[in-house]
């Protein structure tokens, strides 16, 4: 056990130091240098996730809300940080499905 965890830090080293990370990184220290618009992503993206969980309505129909988060989503920044967020949740995800790649669980189900 101890050998998967010594690799798995290599490979948390290997990742901080990728070009998709790094490229985060920056972006997100741009974003939170703009107080206002770090403040304005973060209520987008709560009131994106309460529109998103909302039981009883059609979350399309209730989209119309986010509207006034426009602008700021095609502001250069916040647009930068997002794809580069994207991107290492990209890189992340296939990191973990190669791991996960051919290990079997099973459960029973009672």
């Amino acid at each position: 056990m101890r050998q998967v965890i010594n690799e798995s830090k290599q490979l948390n080293e290997h990742i901080r130091a990728s070009e998709e990370y790094r490229t985060y990184l920056r972006t997100k220290q741009a974003l939170l240098e703009n107080e206002e618009l770090s403040r304005h992503l973060q209520e987008f993206r709560a009131k994106n996730y309460d529109l998103q969980n909302r039981q009883g309505v059609n979350p399309y129909d209730e989209m119309i809300e986010l509207r006034e988060y426009d602008e700021l989503l095609h502001n250069s920044v916040v647009s930068d940080f997002l794809q580069a967020e994207q991107q290492i949740c990209k890189l992340l995800q296939q990191v973990f499905d190669s791991i996960a790649e051919g290990l079997e669980f099973d459960y029973i189900n009672e």
